[in-house]
């Protein structure tokens, strides 16, 4: 798998940095909602709550031949989930945050149905890299006695626990959670695999929607048997140049 990810990756770099003539180029802009499913040994699959957000990027149509294109791009995404929950005596606030480069590869066909009007469909890897992935909780009441009032993040990459301005609790009990927590990281990297449907408006916009699913297990270093990968739906808006 590695190996497959390497070489994709070189792949995508030679695609969207040399642009041949007959390519159009433009810019996408689209609506994002992601989710995880996990699994572990000996238990059936669940999934976490979903997370919503946005992805930008610029985007090239290559024509191949007839109506075969291939549409290397590269993509900035932000997605967040947020909750709270009230115990007795303190409030918990909680925010997971991830930013994200990913560059799709897809092959498109597209059915022109007028000049101005095509129905298109798409399938193909998209390379993914995480840029940061965090979880930050807010508390703010009494804990076990003590007046506490802060945030706490959660660095879903490294591993670690930091404290942001949290009365309460000493920087020596963070280091102490962080020493004895189990290390769940995740894994920056993935790969996805999936399609989806587009209009070609007026030769020069684009309306498009699909779905991805993760192949690679997210979670790093386990090796209990468990699995995390990532599903997300989207629709997006672009115009070519």
């Amino acid at each position: 798998m590695k190996n497959v990810f390497k070489f994709a990756a070189m792949l995508a770099g030679c695609l969207v940095m040399s642009v041949p003539l007959s390519a159009k180029s433009g810019v996408d802009l689209g609506y994002l909602n992601s989710s995880y499913r996990s699994k572990a040994e000996g238990s059936g699959v669940s999934g976490s709550e979903p997370m919503n957000g946005f992805f930008v990027g610029v985007a090239n149509d290559i024509r191949l031949f007839a109506g075969l294109s291939i549409q290397p791009g590269l993509y900035y995404s932000y997605l967040n989930s947020s909750g709270s929950e009230e115990e007795i005596g303190f409030k918990v606030s909680d925010s997971y945050t991830e930013h994200m480069l990913s560059v799709p590869i897809h092959f498109k066909y597209t059915f022109d149905i007028v000049p101005m009007f095509g129905i298109n469909i798409f399938v193909g890897p998209t390379l993914s890299f995480g840029l940061a992935a965090n979880n930050k909780m807010t508390v703010t009441g009494d804990v076990a006695g003590n007046n506490v009032n802060g945030s706490v993040t959660y660095n879903a990459y490294s591993g670690k626990f930091k404290s942001e301005n949290l009365s309460g609790i000493s920087d020596q009990i963070i280091e102490t959670i962080n020493r004895n927590m189990p290390q769940n990281r995740m894994n920056r990297f993935d790969v996805l695999m999936g399609g989806g449907v587009g209009l070609d408006l007026l030769r020069f916009i684009t309306v498009k929607g699909g779905f991805d699913y993760g192949l690679m297990n997210r979670l790093k270093d386990d090796d209990s048997g468990s699995s995390l990968n990532r599903l997300q739906y989207y629709i997006s808006i672009g115009v070519r140049f």
